[in-house]
Formats: C-alpha cells, structure tokens, sequence
C-alpha cells in the first residue's frame, strides 16, 4: 500500500466529438484542434505533478509530437482507437499504435464514455488494468450502484473504478467538478483520501479551452479560466498532503502489477 494518499489525476485526450451527441456539426480537424487547444492550457500546470493521459490511437496519430512529450513525465494509456466507435480489434489496435507513437509500455484502458468491454476481451489485448468503471448512477447512461467503489480483480483483471464519495456515491468526475463549489470538491476528495488512501478523478482537456461556439447543456459548458483556477486550487490544497502519480505507479506501489 501506498504510504501517502495518493491523487490520480487523469485525462481522457480524445478526438472533441461531444457536439455530434447533440447533432451538431464538427470537422475532424476541429475536433483535434480543440483538444490540443485545450492540452496546451493545460501543460504548465501539470509540470510538478504525473497524470494518466487515456488517449486514442486516432488522436495519437494526429499528435504523436504532443504523446511522446506528454510520456515524458505522465503515463499513457489507451482510449480505444477511436472516441465515436469501437470494434473489438481496437482493444489491441490502439495498444501498439501508442506503443509505437510514446516509446512506453501501455498497460491500461479505458473506454470512451465508460461504456462497459467485455474484461476478458481487454486482458487478451494485454492490458493489466481498465479504468471504464463509474460505480453510480448516471441518468441515461449507467447505474453501477451495485459494482466495487476500490480497486478489485476480476477475469484477472485489475479494475481501477472512477472515484465516488465512500457514502453516498457522489462521483468525483468531470461534471462534478465543473458544477461544484472547488472547496467543497476538495472536502468530498479529502473523504476517499481518508477513506481508501487514493481517489481517482478522470477529467478532459477540452474543458480547458472554449466550446461556446457550440449549443452544449448548460451544466456541460464550459469557462476555461475557471476550469483552470479550480485544477489550480486541487492541486495546491493536496500537493502537500498527498502524491499525484499515474494509476500504473498507485498500482505498482500496492504491489498489484
């Protein structure tokens, strides 16, 4: 076990296809200008700590400069090959392009939109940990009331869920932290830190540029200079308290992988 709480701080860097979902147009070209946009904003505030960027093939591909940058100092792992479809031969596609493109092992996955793959498909891909598991309800799109809040095995694979509050399930994800007060954010992390000695909190680099040109939900827009405030905020009220590593190093220290 790790001997200091630990903050995994992660990024789902995708193709910004959010729009489609809501039958607006947007070009490809776009859609990665807009993530990248939103990485460069980013960067600076992560130099002193070490994320999990799951990322697609697809958008690797299109950046593979930004991914070996980013495996410098953060680990890499996979998003599927594409953030808008998926075939069972993605699994293992979109791990050897990001091998390829980062020059790092990629031992973790996590679906688009945490949508449920089949565990025994992800391990014989080879990965050692999938993190596509958000154990609450969101209305339209899952109820994991019943499913493991902590890391547990199965099929002998390691599942690293999403964090939810240890009582009420509250989850501690992007659109929470967007919705939220960043003091009582921090008191609801600070309980799963009490609670389990980690939290893992999954984000996206879209949220850290502009969207207003689309007609997103209100509780999905965005203001970037807020959202960077309150990333700023995090990682000031735990970096003394707690370690921000990758879920690959919070697993190795457990003795897990």
């Amino acid at each position: 076990m790790t001997k200091q709480p630990t903050v995994c701080l992660t990024f789902d860097l995708e193709e910004f296809d959010l729009p489609l979902e809501f039958k607006q147009e947007i070009s490809e070209e776009r859609q990665i200008e807009i993530a990248t946009k939103g990485m460069e904003a980013l960067k600076p505030m992560l130099k002193d700590i070490s994320c999990t960027f799951f990322t697609t093939a697809h958008y690797a591909e299109k950046k593979p400069t930004l991914i070996k940058e980013l495996s410098l100092s953060h680990e890499i792992a996979s998003h599927s090959y594409y953030h808008s479809s998926f075939d069972k031969a993605d699994l293992k596609k979109s791990k050897e392009v990001l091998q390829t493109i980062s020059g790092t092992e990629i031992v973790g996955f996590r679906m688009p939109r945490m949508a449920r793959v089949n565990y025994k498909d992800i391990k014989e891909a080879g990965y050692l940990y999938d993190s596509s598991l958000n154990p609450t309800f969101i209305p339209g799109r899952y109820n994991h009331f019943n499913k493991h809040k902590t890391i547990f095995r199965e099929n002998d694979l390691l599942i690293v869920p999403a964090s939810v509050t240890p009582s009420l399930r509250i989850p501690l994800f992007w659109l929470t932290f967007k919705n939220s007060s960043i003091e009582w954010y921090c008191r609801q992390v600070g309980k799963c830190l009490d609670k389990y000695g980690y939290v893992n909190i999954y984000l996206h680099p879209w949220e850290f540029t502009d969207v207003s040109d689309f007609s997103l939900p209100a509780y999905m827009n965005t203001n970037p200079d807020k959202m960077l405030t309150k990333l700023n905020y995090l990682i000031n009220y735990f970096k003394n308290q707690a370690l921000f590593i990758p879920i690959k190093s919070l697993l190795e220290e457990r003795n897990e992988l």
